[in-house]
Order: C-alpha cells, then structure tokens, then sequence
C-alpha cells in the first residue's frame, strides 16, 4: 500500500509541474487559446480549472495524472497580478 501511495504522490508531482508549465507556455500570449471574457468579467484558467477539478471528483473520475496536470494549471492562474474575476 504504502508503495503504490508514493507512486501516486510521483505520477501527481510530475503531472502538476506539466500543467504549470503548459499553461505558463500557452497563456497569455497564444492567441488561439480561448479567453473567457464577459463584459467586465473574466473568466481566468484558475478559474474553470477549479471547476474542473470539482467535475472530475464528482464524476469519480480521479485519475492522479488528471488532477495533477488540471492543479497545475489551475495553480499558474494564481500566479498573474490580474487574476481577479473582474476587469479593469
């Protein structure tokens, strides 16, 4: 048992540092990434990451690479000075 949680906990920490990295890559300079702006409100990837996360535990679909690569990019959302739901 105790084997299988470290391979876990390794699967989950490389999948995380390939989210992270993917979305720092990929926004938000790529314009053929989808932005989800709503008059004053943006929708950030931090955002709809989390509400991911949230539909992958509910559907029990909780696969460690999964989880890691979504947290990860949810996680570089957080990591911009504009990461607030509203616009300026």
């Amino acid at each position: 048992y105790r084997c299988m949680c470290r391979v876990a906990m390794i699967v989950y920490s490389i999948a995380l540092v390939i989210g992270f990295a993917t979305a720092k890559f990929f926004h938000p300079k790529k314009s053929f990434v989808p932005q989800l702006k709503f008059g004053r409100f943006h929708i950030h990837h931090w955002i709809w990451g989390t509400v991911l996360l949230g539909v992958i535990y509910l559907t029990g679909y909780v696969h460690d690479f999964l989880v890691g690569v979504v947290t990860g990019i949810a996680l570089q959302g957080l990591t911009y000075k504009n990461w607030s739901i509203f616009r300026d």
